[in-house]
């Protein structure tokens, strides 16, 4: 499994899931928003950052 990052200009980042079959908040906040937050400030590094979560569910992550 892959969670796969878009913006309005295009493709940001595809990260895998390598060990794990399930999205956590660990995983998350650890390993795939720092991945994004890097290409994104490399694409624009001035532009603040607005991400936008959909299809996730709202009150499962315990962090």
């Amino acid at each position: 499994m892959v969670a796969t990052f878009v913006s309005k200009a295009g493709h940001i980042a595809t990260i895998p899931l390598n060990e794990q079959r399930t999205v956590t908040a660990d995983w998350y906040t650890t390993i795939c928003l720092p991945k994004v937050i890097t290409e994104l400030r490399k694409i624009n590094p001035e532009r603040r950052i607005i991400l936008h979560q959909d299809n996730a569910s709202s009150h499962t992550a315990q962090k």
